[in-house]
């Protein structure tokens, strides 16, 4: 199965002074580093976001939700049926420390199952992994519903868990699994000044 890359943008930052994926580590943002290593998976990648302007010289295509803004659920939608393949790989864009390794393992799963993520820690990582097109309709459903809650609809959702023990070979650190929501999380993984420019 073919598969377009997504990088989700469009969360509300208000624990941050700036747009997570455009913190910097060393001279390199957060959103140039997880472009960098989609191009080596993915044709076609879109970052979603309703910041269209923030995104403008990253030269790739971007998406904004279709419905009023009501969390991941909506961005996963949104940019699944702007995707020109049958399904989406998503990454967090506040994810720094992805590994390449993660990405390809989980690509060549190649399993049934209309969404492949990961468990690590006994803690689901809904936000990297695999959707296709086959759970469209029932996304939508859920959207309209109200029910936005993507733990929910995973809840009741045909889904691949990847367990930590398989993927301890890849990142026996589930450093791929680290996000950057706060101040204090940028001071923890990465250490030092917060770059604003």
């Amino acid at each position: 199965m073919k598969l377009t890359g997504v990088i989700l943008a469009g969360g509300s930052n208000r624990r941050f002074p700036i747009p997570k994926g455009l913190l910097k580590i060393g001279n390199k943002r957060i959103i140039e580093t997880l472009i960098e290593i989609y191009q080596e998976f993915f044709e076609e990648i879109i970052i979603s976001t309703n910041s269209p302007e923030l995104y403008f010289p990253y030269n790739v295509k971007l998406a904004g939700d279709v419905y009023p803004s009501m969390g991941p659920l909506v961005g996963i939608y949104s940019s699944m049926i702007n995707a020109s393949n049958d399904g989406i790989f998503v990454t967090p864009c506040d994810a720094p420390f992805i590994k390449k390794e993660l990405i390809e393992y989980l690509i060549k799963l190649n399993r049934e199952e209309p969404i492949v993520i990961c468990r690590h820690k006994g803690v689901i990582h809904p936000l990297i992994g695999i959707y296709t097109k086959k759970i469209l309709e029932n996304l939508e459903h859920a959207i309209i519903t109200g029910r936005t809650r993507i733990v929910d609809f995973l809840n009741y959702s045909d889904c691949c868990i990847v367990q930590e023990e398989a993927l301890i070979h890849i990142d026996p650190e589930g450093r791929s699994f680290v996000n950057i929501n706060t101040p204090d999380d940028f001071k923890k993984h990465i250490g030092g000044r917060i770059c604003l420019d």
